[in-house]
């Protein structure tokens, strides 16, 4: 389950950004994940739940936007979600393709409260 290590490296993430930006609790931490990342959502969302008690995230949610799989064709330049596992261009059957999108995991942001004015921003 390498989702726990994983989300032990998102929280010091997050704590290391809400200690430099003054954030003082954090609501809510949004993620992009790819759907060839190789990251269980579920296992992810389990192991926010555990981490967080103790850290600046522990009132906080964790959402999750799932990334499809998008390649581009060397080729003709077809932009496209493949339907099988067997990459092949849809306009043209060529094979040179690149994955253009599918493989991240990031932050996309996070809303905190900082110590100012006690507002999600």
């Amino acid at each position: 389950m390498h989702e726990v290590s994983l989300m032990q490296n998102l929280l010091e993430v997050v704590a290391s950004t809400a200690r430099r930006e003054g954030g003082e609790k954090v609501n809510v931490i949004h993620l992009k994940i790819g759907e060839l990342s190789g990251v269980n959502r579920d296992s992810l969302e389990f192991a926010f739940e555990v981490l967080k008690k103790g850290t600046v995230a522990e009132e906080g949610k964790l959402e999750i936007e799932r990334v499809p799989l998008r390649v581009r064709c060397k080729d003709c330049g077809a932009d496209f979600s493949p339907t099988d596992l067997i990459f092949r261009c849809e306009s043209c059957g060529s094979s040179n393709l690149e994955i253009v999108s599918g493989r991240e995991m990031e932050i996309d942001y996070i809303l905190m409260d900082d110590e100012e004015d006690g507002d999600g921003g």
